[in-house]
């Protein structure tokens, strides 16, 4: 146990270490290139340029993920930056010299120590991209299309539709397939939602959302360069909807929250609480979680923790990185049968042999048992709706 001990705070320090290094390295880059793209765009380069150069080619979708790039790397420095001052002056008054300092960096760690390292994996880790694999890919993948639409404007309307639909899938079965939520898992483990949770994400995980969007977009006949046109901006706007409260308070964006998925959106998406769970997989148009039922608009009655279901210490990154992996394994290995040792990889996470009680369709079903309120949407006033229409109709 003392020998466990030791090696757990030798680990603890050497990810400390590791993640001062990629703080000072990621932010030196991060704010040199963002001071050099402001100042070129005085001279009708750097940024100016990235916005007004695609709509001269009639590439508007690159421009308009510019803008959405450029707002992001703002939001990113001001939440980072407001972050320390504000820590700094919560701090200022009580403690001062090298007690300030380390409290500063163990609050600052809760917050950024995980993605600023898994930024490290991502990008030192030898692996394929994901527009390696699209490449490697599409060429087998095509061969299953049975037919390619025009790029029309309704064509393009079809297109985002099928792609939104993709999206869904492998988003909704990466929280529902208990070995892809392994890989997913580290994405949700923080305690807060900020920009860097974009880095946050299992250096493995890209091959499956590459694949099942070639297999499904193939499919229903979208064509690569549609394909990469509509990446672009659901990209940029993905990186955007995970901006944090500090940055921007309430994030419904108003009028909009009725039509797109917005940060307020995504914030429950993040969260742990049991309303919450397993809602709101879309990245930019919420049509597919409005058709399956997965949509869940902010309540202001349930205040949003996020984080996963299980215990964590956020700045333990081993466990945060590889802790779901490590809990499928012992699983698996203790199971008595075959059939269940499959079913542990297969089944939703928190599902055991004879019972899904702590799976989270069944936390949720619970929870709404209770509060059936809550669990009102959208689709639930409309089809309500019809149903009473409906009935009218049928009585006159």
């Amino acid at each position: 146990m003392k020998f466990a001990k030791k090696l757990s705070k030798h680990l603890s320090i050497t990810e400390n270490v590791i993640f001062v290094f990629a703080f000072g390295l990621i932010m030196y880059q991060l704010i040199s290139g963002y001071g050099l793209h402001v100042y070129n765009s005085i001279k009708g380069k750097g940024y100016l340029a990235t916005i007004i150069d695609p709509i001269l080619t009639h590439h508007y979708h690159l421009s308009a993920a510019a803008v959405i790039i450029i707002l992001n790397s703002t939001l990113f420095l001001w939440e980072i930056l407001s972050f320390i001052v504000q820590l700094s002056k919560q701090e200022g008054s009580n403690t001062s010299g090298y007690d300030k300092c380390k409290i500063i960096f163990k609050n600052f760690s809760v917050s950024y120590k995980a993605p600023f390292l898994a930024f490290l994996v991502i990008e030192f880790l030898p692996k394929l991209f994901f527009i390696n694999m699209f490449w490697i890919w599409l060429p087998h993948i095509q061969k299953i299309g049975l037919f390619t639409i025009d790029l029309t404007w309704y064509g393009w309307i079809y297109g985002y539709l099928c792609y939104e639909l993709a999206s869904w899938v492998w988003h909704f079965t990466s929280h529902q397939v208990r070995f892809l939520w392994c890989l997913h898992s580290p994405h949700h483990a923080s305690s807060e939602i900020n920009l860097t949770s974009n880095w946050l994400h299992f250096f493995a995980e890209g091959y499956y959302p590459a694949l099942i969007r070639l297999v499904i977009l193939t499919l229903l006949g979208v064509p690569p360069l549609m394909f990469i046109a509509m990446m672009s901006i659901d990209s940029a706007w993905g990186i955007f909807i995970h901006v944090s409260e500090r940055a921007l308070k309430n994030g419904q964006l108003g009028i909009l929250q009725h039509i797109i998925i917005t940060p307020s959106h995504h914030r429950v998406h993040h969260a742990k609480n049991p309303l919450y769970l397993d809602r709101n997989f879309a990245n930019v148009l919420p049509i597919w979680d409005w058709i399956f039922g997965t949509l869940q608009p902010f309540k202001k009655e349930v205040k949003i923790d996020y984080g996963i279901r299980r215990e964590l210490d956020v700045t333990n990154f081993s466990d945060l990185y590889f802790g779901e992996l490590y809990l499928l394994y012992r699983d698996v290995k203790n199971a008595a049968e075959i059939k269940n040792k499959l079913l542990y990889i297969l089944m939703p996470p928190g599902w055991a042999p004879g019972s899904d009680a702590k799976t989270s369709s069944a936390i949720r079903r619970d929870f709404l048992e209770t509060n059936p309120e809550l669990g009102v949407t959208s689709k639930n006033r409309f089809l309500a709706a019809i149903s009473s229409g409906s009935k009218r109709y049928s009585s006159k």
